[in-house]
């Protein structure tokens, strides 16, 4: 696998015949893992203005995530990934993408030490939907005291899993809820969480393990949860989560890392904690059970809306075919 995706010889065929049967205005390519950077340089040797979305680290990690195979995050490139990095810089050198768009801030700057990538790069976030029903009305003083918080995503490691556990635990809020979607290796130990504490939280609170959540069962997660938590322990680019929060006007208490400080809401930007650090964590689950009202704005698209993601599109397919 990581052989193909240094050189993919079937890729340029592909992309190609593709190409040549469709003749679009631009090219748009977006995760290009085990295409090999074939992908980002034939649009340019077929003189097609190309733009290149980026969503992880890819040109940068051979695991795309800058996370080590045991899970944890890296601090420095590793020696495989340093010579995969300069392989790809020789290689897409001369038919670079004419555009480079980042999904935040983080993973923009990420990039921009790349040789190649000097004045193509731009941020773009990713974009969501209003909620088609808002959330329910909270009463003033109802979860003052005993917020509901909620985790969405992975179950790993990486994802700060492990650290929010201990966090709540530590936290020890009398009545409130944890309630944590998802699946992934940790999945046991959030479940073990769950059935420690269910004993010791006689007002009902403890975590609650929800496993998937998706479609109509993320609408009553969103409406259910006052604080979402973010805890990421590696560079995460933009969480989708922290937008569709955002839309929905709920607070975030995120780590210090990637993408998130620049995506939650400035009212919630005193909830940011240092990754991996369960004590700085459990202490704004605290801060924002003491006052929740401190934290919340109002529902908020911009600059998260479809119109605004669509214009900047646009304006990117524009500058490619004028370089």
């Amino acid at each position: 696998m990581h052989l193909r995706d240094v050189w993919n010889p079937d890729t340029a065929s592909i992309l190609e015949r593709a190409i040549n049967e469709f003749s679009p205005d631009v090219v748009h390519s977006h995760t290009v893992q085990g295409m090999s950077a074939v992908a980002l340089t034939r649009p340019g040797k077929m003189q097609i203005p190309h733009v290149h979305t980026l969503h992880d680290y890819w040109l940068l990690c051979q695991r795309t995530s800058m996370v080590q195979r045991d899970g944890t995050a890296c601090t420095t490139a590793c020696r495989g990934c340093a010579a995969i990095t300069s392989v790809r810089e020789r290689q897409i050198r001369g038919n670079a993408p004419d555009v480079v768009v980042g999904v935040s801030k983080a993973v923009a700057a990420e990039h921009e030490r790349l040789e190649w990538t000097s004045g193509r790069v731009r941020v773009l976030y990713n974009p969501v939907e209003s909620p088609a029903e808002p959330r329910p009305v909270r009463s003033p003083d109802k979860d003052v005291g005993a917020p509901v918080f909620g985790y969405l995503g992975q179950l790993a490691g990486y994802k700060g899993v492990g650290t929010l556990l201990t966090a709540f635990k530590a936290a020890d809020i009398r009545g409130s809820r944890l309630l944590v979607g998802g699946r992934g290796p940790l999945l046991e130990e959030v479940q073990a969480a769950g059935a420690a504490q269910s004993g010791a939280a006689p007002s009902g609170g403890g975590v609650e393990a929800l496993g998937w959540v998706g479609g109509d069962t993320k609408e009553q997660f969103f409406n259910e949860i006052d604080c979402l938590v973010v805890p990421s322990e590696w560079s995460d680019p933009a969480p989708i989560v922290l937008n569709e929060a955002r839309a929905r006007g709920i607070p975030v208490i995120g780590a210090e890392a990637g993408g998130i400080p620049e995506l939650i809401s400035p009212k919630a930007s005193a909830l940011l904690f240092q990754s991996r650090d369960a004590q700085g964590l459990s202490d704004r689950l605290r801060m924002f059970a003491a006052a929740p009202a401190d934290y919340t704005s109002p529902p908020e698209l911009a600059p998260l809306d479809w119109t605004g993601h669509l214009e900047g599109l646009m304006a990117a397919y524009r500058d490619a075919g004028a370089r």
